[in-house]
């Protein structure tokens, strides 16, 4: 039997390294993107059975979405920076755009499973100790209470009409195929080979818990094979400060070391998060299979290898 997956956001990080991942499985799957994205490279769009470009709410992406076994959900406003700068167009994007698309599956769709890609440290706020599925959460930014947001709207899809849904908190994900991300390990890659150079807002001792791409799409596609419903924190367990990545990216590259420059800390950052990873590993089976500097090195070669191809 084939699985109809739909990706909202499918030609971005995520969506890419997912299609990857499930291509190589046995498992027969039919891949769809919808995304507003219309710069994507041949490679990129070859992954996918299926491709609509535009809004995931437009009605002709509605009607995809309400052909899928599951729908995995990565389209978003994805940072904190931008949700401080537009709180309202983050809202739209996020939220309202969400409760469009679970109204859509609620009248047409009812047993199609969402698969909601969540954020760990922005709903949760500053923490000290490792978060879990149970800690209180308290979002510092317009982004994290989006995310929050649509979590409480699955919950309630699921307490009123049966929905069939997980929400994964993803911690801080990195790694190949991030060469539209601007997050710390690929804006440090992008930094690094272009000027020699990375930037450090603040102190660089705000930590945040990394996870590698792989290990993010393997439990996407345990979540899906299992059945799995609820909310799922996902990260390695371990904090890491960004003067420790910058340390990863000197071990790296030994015979010409990157310069440091600091900048003044971000409004709305949370200054230290990590997982509690007890739950997933459980009910699950995960356990991640990356670490810090393997995953980071296998990033740089990437992003070495899509410089050259440019060239």
């Amino acid at each position: 039997m084939v699985t109809r997956i739909v990706m909202t956001g499918g030609l971005g990080f995520v969506g890419q390294n997912l299609a990857h991942h499930l291509r190589a499985k046995p498992e027969a799957y039919r891949l769809t993107a919808l995304d507003w994205f219309d710069a994507a490279q041949d490679d990129e769009k070859a992954l996918f059975d299926e491709i609509y470009q535009g809004c995931f709410t437009h009605p002709a992406a509605l009607e995809l979405i309400a052909q899928a076994d599951v729908v995995v959900h990565l389209a978003a406003r994805t940072t904190v920076q931008e949700s401080i700068d537009n709180p309202m167009a983050t809202f739209t994007e996020n939220v309202e755009k969400t409760q469009t698309l679970l109204e859509h599956l609620r009248i047409h769709a009812p047993e199609t499973k969402v698969i909601f890609a969540s954020t760990g440290g922005a709903i949760i706020g500053d923490y000290d100790g490792a978060i879990d599925e149970s800690v209180p959460p308290c979002p510092l930014s317009p982004y994290g209470a989006s995310k929050l947001a649509v979590e409480g709207l699955l919950s309630a899809y699921r307490g009123s009409f049966g929905l069939n849904a997980a929400s994964l908190r993803f911690s801080n994900v990195y790694g190949p195929n991030s060469r539209r991300k601007s997050s710390v390990v690929a804006a440090y890659c992008k930094m690094y080979l272009r000027d020699g150079v990375l930037k450090v807002n603040g102190d660089g001792q705000q930590t945040r818990d990394y996870i590698y791409v792989a290990d993010i799409a393997e439990v996407i596609y345990r979540v899906i094979e299992k059945d799995a419903q609820g909310v799922f924190q996902l990260g390695t367990g371990h904090g890491t400060s960004i003067l420790e990545i910058v340390e990863h990216f000197r071990d790296c590259v030994p015979e010409a070391a990157p310069e440091i420059m600091f900048a003044p800390a971000l409004t709305g950052e949370v200054r230290h998060n990590k997982a509690n990873i007890d739950h997933v590993q459980q009910t699950l089976d995960f356990t991640p299979q990356w670490d810090l500097q393997s995953g980071i090195a296998a990033t740089l070669d990437w992003f070495r290898a899509e410089l050259k191809a440019r060239d």
